[in-house]
């Protein structure tokens, strides 16, 4: 049986503090928490080396990487580490990555570096963009699906930069490689496939699932390219050229369902699981506990004994 879907409706988020004694107590736990921190900050500069030190891995769903003077960002972002965070003689500049409006980040996600996203495209589980050795750019609209990984090199074998750009409305399927190639507006890159080094992809063009793009290898617009290594196959028609644009549409309303579903607070998949099971147990014609209890309007739980 299929459970309603009810967290959309849960009536808040955080409600603020309405009376005096709420506004106050707020106001002394902040300040307790932040007296808290600021003596873990100091002691810790006290212990030195000896200070202790945190087991847990960082999120890197949102990574920096070393700044090198020899070669600044072209899309990320320059950040200064705090001075509480570095120690003598250690890195003072970090390279953040930077995304536009509406941009769906997966927790398990991994963008690291001089990464440069546009709005509204969406970044999926398990992918991977690092951009620590030269820039990453992805355009608006654009999908990078699960397991993909996006990487760059240094330089190409001719010594020329060797970043990666992927154009607007670009849909790049599970388990793909891009590396250090261009891909060219409204592209479908299939599941399994590789672009490598040096290549182009033209727009309006398909590489189909598991094939390979060879390094420096050019794909013209309008074509759909298969096998390993690649190869044309034939020109795109009106009906795929159709379902590239619906897929990178339908990606970005699915990436609207999942940072909403992200986002959820604790108490929020708390209220929800409640809500299923009492849903679950409403619209079973066995147990009559809907002729017991009603429906409370507030917390949509059937919790209220009837009367």
């Amino acid at each position: 049986m299929a459970l309603r879907h009810a967290g959309a409706r849960f009536p808040y988020r955080f409600p603020p503090p309405e009376t005096m004694v709420e506004r106050t107590l707020s106001s002394v736990g902040w300040m307790l928490r932040s007296l808290g921190s600021a003596l873990d900050e100091f002691g810790c500069m006290m212990q030195g080396p000896a200070a202790v030190k945190e087991s847990a891995n960082p999120n890197l769903a949102w990574a920096p990487t070393k700044y090198d003077p020899s070669a600044p960002p072209s899309k990320g972002m320059l950040a200064a580490v705090p001075a509480m965070r570095r120690a003598p003689g250690e890195i003072k500049q970090l390279v953040m990555p930077v995304k536009g409006e509406d941009v769906f980040i997966a927790p398990n996600a991994n963008i690291m570096g001089d990464v440069k996203i546009g709005s509204g495209s969406s970044i999926w589980y398990g992918a991977v963009l690092r951009g620590d050795v030269n820039w990453i750019e992805v355009g608006t609209n654009t999908n990078i699906q699960d397991n993909a990984v996006v990487h760059v090199a240094k330089h190409s074998i001719d010594g020329k930069p060797a970043p990666t750009k992927i154009g607007n409305n670009v849909t790049i399927g599970h388990c793909a490689v891009v590396h250090a190639a261009t891909i060219g507006d409204n592209c479908l890159i299939g599941m399994g496939a590789s672009v490598l080094d040096g290549a182009t992809v033209g727009s309006g063009s398909i590489v189909a699932a598991g094939a390979v793009v060879t390094p420096r290898t050019s794909v013209p617009s309008g074509e759909v390219w298969a096998g390993v290594p690649a190869k044309f196959l034939r020109k795109l028609d009106a009906d795929e050229a159709e379902f590239v644009a619906k897929s990178a549409t339908n990606y970005s309303r699915l990436a609207d369902v999942h940072r909403f579903e992200n986002g959820k607070t604790f108490e929020e998949l708390l209220v929800e699981s409640r809500i299923e099971t009492d849903r679950y147990y409403a619209s079973d014609p066995i147990n009559t506990i809907h002729q017991m209890y009603e429906l409370d309007a507030q917390t949509l739980l059937v919790s209220k004994p009837r009367k």
